[in-house]
């Protein structure tokens, strides 16, 4: 199962980078809890499309590349570059940060942002 879950999480970055919130969505457990670094705990389908629709509007291309993804049975760790660039400013921005996903039946029922890498390990219970 966990290959599957790999697959899960890179076919949900896949689906966002090209604009399709709709399949990027379908990825997702009716009842995900999604933590962010800067707008606190969000829970549900609704909520997490709308952070998504919020930050391809605030910077136009945003986009989450993969670079590394972990698989750690029933979580996915991913180390994912992040770039985009203000809608007024127009002025490029890039990050890399890292994703801890919780997978059960299939879907996402937990995604936790994280800061890096070392901190995903952590929170998912292992060690670099």
């Amino acid at each position: 199962m966990s290959q599957e879950n790999v697959d899960q999480v890179r076919a949900a970055f896949a689906a966002y980078n090209r604009g399709d919130l709709d399949a990027m969505i379908e990825r997702f457990h009716p009842e995900v809890e999604f933590t962010t670094l800067l707008l606190g705990n969000h829970r549900g389908k609704e909520a997490i499309r709308r952070l998504f629709e919020e930050n391809r509007a605030t910077l136009p291309g945003h986009r989450l590349e993969p670079e590394e993804v972990i698989d750690a049975g029933d979580r996915v760790i991913a180390v994912v570059r992040i770039g985009g660039a203000g809608r007024v400013s127009q002025i490029a921005t890039e990050d890399r940060i890292a994703f801890l996903f919780t997978i059960k039946d299939g879907l996402t029922i937990r995604q936790q942002t994280l800061r890096n890498k070392k901190d995903a390990l952590e929170a998912a219970g292992l060690e670099e």
